[in-house]
Formats: structure tokens, C-alpha cells, sequence
């Protein structure tokens, strides 16, 4: 006769194999409704740009539907911390980036989340240079002009918002080159104010502004490559214009809440991975200035850690601090 502590270790082992099967049953049913990617920014920017594009061939790819929600706010901390807290179930992403998920955290103990413990990190999407760029009335034409004229007569400039990548890399401009410039934030990075001259410069993403570079509405000054970008090649960097530390580049990648399946995490990386490979993506990317890197998931979350580990002490160190 078995013994009630026998038999209740069966019905326990029972009872997490049955769990273990519907949680793989539900994997390879995923997705069976339509999914969302939250972009926590305006319509129009970068984010949003690479996300709608993500969504479209994730749904060619799914035969489902991924669509993009835009939860613009705290720099970009709202759309993220509303999918920290979703439920793991495969359904809710986000177009995680550089400024919410690794420097808005460095400086803002308050925001809400843990990038590094709250996040499932699933797969590369694409990275963006910055360019700093001014606006017509400005009467700058390179960052030396810049210097002159900014210790002569008061300048402002856009970020999406404090502790956003534009705005760090903003800030150690400023402290370098000894500036008072004040931020302002903006939604899509002020590009439109700039347009207008009611802001003097803006430090946003070469996607996010290409089109005005192109068409000779805005002023570019320095993009923050190493060398000059070969998408445009005659927009010189900081570096080569004295500044050799003001860089960085803004990287996308799909996150969803932690705990998330591990079986959904993979088709998920799989797929994006061979999407960014496809002719039309390469296309894209270097049409847009894009790059991006082929990692799986753990290689992901390994990325994102070592990013945070970068910006951190950066953040501290030109005295950004949000609470």
C-alpha cells in the first residue's frame, strides 16, 4: 500500500508536469491574438520608425498581428514601466532603447523598474547615431562656430527628456566645451521647433532627422561616430572637431516582461534575426544609417548589461541626477 507521502509526491511531479506541458502547449500555439509592441515615444521618431516596420513583417512572418502602441512620456519611462508590469504571456513588448533602459535608470533611482532584473531581452533590433544639428537662424555652420556663438548669446536644446541618451551625450558637450546650453524637452526630439527657430539645436538621431539634413532645413554640426558616418560623409564628427569623448549610439531591441517563456523568446529571436537579414531590412538599414548585430538571446541580455555598466558611471560623472 502506498504511503499518503508517496503518493503525494506523485501528484506534485503530476501536477508540474502538467504545468510544464500547457506552459509548452501555450509556446507553440503563440501567438494566437494579436500582439503589441509599445513604443514609449511620439509618433514619428526613430523608435517608432523601426517598431511599425518590426510589426509589419513580424506579422507577414506570424500570420498574426503585431501592432504598435505609442506610450510617450518620463522619457520614455511610462511605455516602459506599463510593459514591465504585463502579464509574461508573450502579447505585450517593447521597443526597448538606450535612454529608458539604460541611462534614464542610471540617473533616476525612481523610475519605476530595474532594466537589468525587470525585463525579458529578446532580440537586436537596430542602432542610430546621434547628430547634433541647429537651426537655420542659429548662424552656426560647425561645432567651432558653435562654441563662439554659444558664449555670446544664450542657446537651448531639445532631448526627448531628461536621462535620455540625446541629453547625456548633450550634457558632456556642454561641460567640455564649456557652454551653458539650456534643455529643453521635446517630443521627437524637438525637430520641429528646431525647424521653426524656436529651439536652438537639437542632439537627436540621424533617422529621426535624416530627411531634413537631406533637404537643407536643418544645420548638421557633428555626428557622434568615431570617424564620419558613411551614410553621410560630410557631416564631420566631434572627434575630429575636438571633442573625442562625445559619442554614443542609441540601440533598439525587443524586450517583453520578465519570466517570459523561453520558447517564445526564441521563435521571437529567430525571427527577428532572419528578418534583419532579409534583402529588404539591408536595404533599409543602410538606406536609414542603420546598423545591427546578429545575437541570440542570452548574448541580448549580455549586451544590455554591459551597456548599463558603461552609461552608468557616465551619467554620474556630468552630474545628471532625476528623482
Amino acid at each position: 500500500m502506498s504511503s499518503p507521502k508517496i503518493v503525494g509526491r506523485v501528484a506534485i511531479c503530476f501536477g508540474a508536469l502538467a504545468l510544464a506541458s500547457i506552459s509548452v502547449c501555450a509556446a507553440q500555439e503563440w501567438p494566437a491574438k494579436p500582439v503589441k509592441i509599445v513604443v514609449p515615444f511620439s509618433p514619428g521618431g526613430s523608435s517608432d520608425q523601426l517598431a511599425r516596420l518590426l510589426a509589419t513583417e513580424l506579422s507577414a512572418a506570424f500570420k498574426q498581428q503585431f501592432y504598435v502602441e505609442n506610450r510617450a512620456g518620463s522619457s520614455g519611462a511610462v511605455g516602459s514601466a506599463q510593459v514591465a508590469r504585463a502579464e509574461p504571456d508573450g502579447y505585450t513588448f517593447v521597443n526597448a532603447g538606450s535612454g529608458p533602459h539604460l541611462t534614464g535608470p542610471a540617473i533616476n533611482p525612481n523610475i519605476g523598474y530595474d532594466p537589468l532584473k525587470d525585463f525579458t531581452h529578446v532580440a537586436m533590433v537596430a542602432a542610430d547615431s546621434f547628430v547634433l544639428v541647429a537651426g537655420s537662424a542659429v548662424g552656426a555652420r560647425s561645432i567651432a562656430d558653435l562654441v563662439r556663438i554659444g558664449r555670446g548669446r544664450p542657446l537651448t536644446s531639445a532631448s526627448p527628456g531628461p536621462g535620455s541618451l540625446g541629453h547625456l551625450i548633450l550634457e558632456r558637450f556642454k561641460r567640455r566645451a564649456g557652454l551653458a546650453i539650456q534643455h529643453v524637452p521635446a517630443p521627437n526630439s524637438g525637430v520641429n521647433e528646431v525647424l521653426g527657430n524656436h529651439i536652438s539645436l537639437t542632439m537627436t538621431t540621424l533617422l529621426t532627422v535624416g530627411e531634413q539634413i537631406k533637404a537643407g532645413k536643418v544645420v548638421p554640426l557633428a555626428v557622434t561616430t568615431i570617424g564620419r558616418h558613411p551614410a553621410y560623409p560630410d557631416i564631420p564628427s566631434f572627434a575630429e572637431q575636438g571633442f573625442p569623448d562625445v559619442r554614443g549610439d542609441t540601440w533598439f531591441w525587443l524586450a517583453g516582461p520578465k519570466n517570459l517563456p523561453v520558447e517564445i523568446v526564441a521563435r521571437l529571436n529567430d525571427e527577428v534575426r532572419r528578418i534583419n537579414k532579409s534583402a529588404k531590412m539591408r536595404q533599409y538599414f543602410q538606406r536609414s544609417a542603420l546598423s545591427t548585430r546578429d545575437l541570440d538571446a542570452a548574448a541580448v541580455a549580455k549586451f544590455v548589461a554591459d551597456e548599463y555598466a558603461f552609461w552608468t558611471p557616465l551619467a554620474k560623472e556630468v552630474g545628471l541626477t532625476v528623482q
